[in-house]
């Protein structure tokens, strides 16, 4: 019923995959699944995105079990997964008609000035809840 009720807001906020040799965490994605770096700046900023991009998916189509898996499968270090779980269990039992829909993704391994990411690299991951269908803003009559 809380993510029903009119003025209240959640944030669930993480920080996605913490890769390379400083986090003992190597797994790559598929390059192909990237969207925002699928052209580097280098090649693994690709195969990272889409490793949490696959991720994303689970969470953007309200999937807790699809995530979980993921998360047994890859082992993703996304730190925020618990709070991302609770997220996906409250919009499965309350069956509400809200989307997730992800609106920005960075990595600190990309940012001007970086190397490559074979030492580390930080991604993160936006997203925001909104209703499916939001009605057309009358226009103001004059």
């Amino acid at each position: 019923p809380y993510l029903q009720e009119e003025g209240n807001l959640f944030v669930i906020s993480s920080d996605f995959c913490h890769w390379g040799a400083q986090f003992g965490y190597t797994r790559v994605g598929r390059p192909e699944l990237a969207e925002t770096y699928r052209d580097g700046p280098y090649a693994e900023n690709a195969s990272i995105e889409g490793l949490d991009r696959e991720g994303m998916s689970f969470i953007s189509k309200q999937d807790p079990d699809g995530f979980r898996r993921y998360l047994a499968r890859d082992a993703n270090t996304i730190c925020g997964r618990h709070p991302i779980l609770v997220l996906l269990e409250m919009l499965r039992s309350s069956r509400s008609d809200l989307q997730v829909d992800f609106v920005k993704y960075a990595q600190s391994s990309a940012l001007p000035g970086m190397g490559p990411p074979t030492k580390s690299s930080v991604s993160y991951a936006c997203a925001c809840l909104a209703p499916m269908f939001v009605p057309p803003v009358s226009p103001i009559k004059r």
